[in-house]
């Protein structure tokens, strides 16, 4: 045991030598021993972390020690384990996951046996959309509606349901490499299993992480977490731009962040940012680490469906008194105002309560949590009924309602240790954004850590004083960059069809030979593919060069070199080619074209904008002016879309203007009612019931109807 803690530990010992953020989560953060050795970063002692989830006297598997690695610099500590603990490349590999069918991949693979055209395949796909594309392929008739909807009654239909309906659930895919889990043996690994190598590259086992477990394997599970890449990049920028380094571990506690975070102002925030969790943080306004802790632990299937989270809620604002139970329940339950959050309460329930040792309470959990069977389920029952009344004395009544309460928390939910590590890192995202906001939303840009397109993180960094600068072939690099501390550079990765390959050979060029002079200066000096240079064009990449920064003019330069001869070639007669009298592109289609393009815009425009006097003789408000317990009409473009199963079918989409955001919740009869609608639709007009609290506002929608973004849309969508 004591070479399992120190290989974890060399780990992370490696990744702080080499800059690299890097944290231990999940029970490992339960462990005063994974603490005193840097694996983790809270003190399990100070927020009361059950050790027993990590390891127990009774467990005959290896523990689990979950590190998350900066992701933009996982692929560099891999390497760095294969040469460590390799041997002569059999003595490490990666655990590997079996993938199985859901609709979307069985119809891929089925429709091309069938000799169903890609272009056909990938419509049904997109048809299927968030209703029925998690379905597995032996219930695909529920959605046979789909189905008739793009192959009509072509007899392709029926046999593609029929071979559907045949396939065994679960029916294994593919292997490919687990998310994190390294095998390290210091024997070779093809004693246990033949190893092979993924489609890229990665050497891994025939074997699963519960087949790993079984034969007693040292396993690590290293993820690589973007918001972590992001707290590095950000750390750098601000060394870059000030000279000071940011200790995150030093983190000072600062009352204007928790301010910020209390009042529902979340957004590109770790863990915090999406719609539910802003609400949440407008009704709970946490203070401190550990509320932060509970509140991201919260909104998790697990807690949803045992009915913790309205309770819970109303308790920590004092709106209910917390309920007397009996012992051990109070002392259990007391930390999260007597409702069941982590799966560490359902280990303290099952031995204190039910009379089980750590063993059978950890096999308790785990089976509970997976239980489809209802045989099983009412066994584990009984075992848990019979416990608790030999140990408390519960009546059965008592303890059948204690053990519902369990049983409900079988979706996922967090161990309180994991929940501890997220909430420093909401914490580090949250400082970096309020005091170096440049360095952050370029790092946060760059990395994409969120569940947010980059014109709505643009519009947040514009609201905090920072401005983002377009692509420019002599000044954007391959990553967001923070020219000062008010002002982001555009990156030319950000310009579609430009790789980082390509953006790293303008920048290598750039480097070694100067600024480039126009647009005839680079087609000479750097090959490239021709519909890239058109995208970089029409991006404005060459604004800053254009006698009259017109795009029109650029383009029309490229097309005249482009006919001469191919690019990366300087021609030994080039005779100049008079420009023509060429009109200024008007400032609404150079917005769409940087949107369209890069995903943001420095014009400051937004999509909306051509269609506001449309809007305003519908009716429709700015959403920043919708007003609480109102009913209005609203627009907005569609920013994200969530249908979660713990909904009870009702859609959430956040909807977005030039003055804000709000989430449309719909009801599941207006989804059904509008779900193609829904589906393809790019913007919303609304009419509901408002709800206002600090920076959450939702609407309940009554009513709805697309607005068409295409020319000609607004006309439309009055008519």
């Amino acid at each position: 045991m004591a070479g399992f803690f120190l290989t974890a530990a060399e780990v992370t010992d490696y990744c702080r030598a080499h800059g690299i953020l890097a944290a231990g989560r999940g029970s490992a953060a339960g462990s005063v021993l994974c603490y005193a050795l840097g694996i983790t970063l809270s003190d399990p002692l100070a927020h009361g972390l059950l050790f027993e989830r990590f390891l127990h006297t009774g467990r005959t598997s290896m523990p689990d020690v979950d590190i998350d690695i900066a992701s933009s610099r996982r692929d560099q500590v891999l390497s760095w384990v294969e040469d460590r603990w390799g041997l002569t490349g059999t003595g490490e590999a990666m655990v590997a996951n079996r993938i199985t069918y859901r609709l979307k991949s069985a119809i891929q693979d089925l429709g091309r046996a069938l000799g169903l055209p890609p272009e056909l395949r990938d419509r049904l796909s997109r048809a299927l959309g968030r209703d029925y594309g998690h379905l597995r392929p032996h219930r695909a008739r529920e959605a046979e509606a789909v189905f008739t909807e793009v192959l009509g009654d072509a007899p392709v239909k029926d046999a593609l349901l029929t071979l559907l309906e045949r396939l065994e659930p679960k029916f294994t895919r593919h292997l490919a490499p687990h998310s994190g889990g390294v095998v390290l043996s210091s024997e070779s690994l093809t004693h246990y299993s033949p190893l092979t190598r993924s489609s890229g590259g990665i050497r891994m086992l025939t074997f699963d992480k519960d087949d790993v477990e079984r034969l007693g394997l040292i396993k690590l599970d290293l993820l690589g977490l973007r918001m972590l890449a992001a707290l590095e990049r950000a750390r750098e920028e601000v060394l870059r731009l000030t000279g000071e380094w940011v200790e995150y571990g030093q983190l000072p506690d600062d009352p204007g962040v928790w301010r910020e975070i209390s009042t529902g102002d979340t957004m590109a925030l770790f863990q915090i940012e999406s719609p539910a969790q802003v609400q949440m943080t407008a009704r709970l306004q946490p203070k401190d680490m550990t509320q932060l802790a509970h509140q991201i632990a919260l909104i998790r299937p697990g807690p949803i469906q045992s009915g913790t989270v309205h309770p819970y809620v109303r308790r920590a604002r004092g709106e209910e008194p917390v309920p007397d139970l009996p012992e051990p329940l109070q002392s259990i339950l007391a930390p999260t105002h007597g409702t069941l959050m982590f799966q560490e309460q359902i280990l303290r329930i099952a031995v204190q309560y039910a009379g089980m040792d750590w063993p059978q309470a950890d096999r308790f959990r785990s089976r509970l949590s997976k239980v489809e069977d209802p045989d099983e389920l009412a066994a584990l029952r009984v075992s848990f009924l019979e416990g608790a009344a030999a140990t408390v004395g519960a009546f059965p009544w008592e303890a059948d309602a204690v053990f519902e309460q369990c049983a409900a928390f079988r979706g996922y939910g967090f161990a309180e240790s994991h929940a501890h590590a997220f909430a420093q890192h909401s914490y580090a995202s949250a400082y970096m954004r309020r005091h170096h906001p440049a360095a952050y939303f370029a790092a946060f840009l760059t990395e994409a850590p969120g569940m947010w397109p980059a014109s709505t993180i643009a519009s947040e960094a514009a609201r905090r004083g920072v401005r983002l600068t377009g692509a420019c072939v002599n000044r954007s690099g391959v990553s967001y960059r923070a020219e000062s501390v008010h002002t982001v550079r555009v990156p030319l990765t950000a310009v579609e069809a430009i790789s980082a390959d390509t953006a790293r050979q303008i920048v290598q060029e750039r480097l070694t030979n100067g600024k480039f002079q126009g647009v005839e200066d680079f087609y000479d000096r750097v090959q490239i593919k021709r519909d890239a240079l058109d995208t970089l064009v029409k991006a404005g990449a060459f604004d800053a060069l254009d006698r009259q920064r017109n795009r029109r003019e650029a383009y029309f330069v490229l097309q005249t070199v482009a006919h001469a001869r191919p690019p990366g070639t300087r021609a030994l007669l080039a005779p100049e080619a008079a420009l023509p009298d060429v009109p200024e592109l008007p400032i609404d289609l150079q917005a769409a074209l940087d949107t369209g393009l890069t995903g943001t815009t420095p014009t400051g425009r937004h999509q909306l904008d051509a269609h506001r006097a449309r809007l305003r003789d519908l009716g429709c408000e700015t959403l920043a002016s919708l007003r609480h317990g109102a009913t209005c009409w609203a627009a907005g473009v569609i920013v994200a879309k969530q249908r979660p199963p713990t909904a009870k079918g009702f859609a959430f989409y956040v909807l977005e203007d030039a003055t804000g955001r709000v989430q449309a919740i719909i009801s599941p009869d207006l989804w059904e009612a509008h779900r193609a609608l829904l589906r393809d639709a790019r913007a919303l007009i609304v009419r509901g019931q408002v709800t206002r609290q600090g920076r959450a506002v939702t609407v309940r929608v009554e009513g709805l109807a697309e607005l068409p973004l295409r020319p000609g849309g607004a006309a439309q969508a009055a008519d």
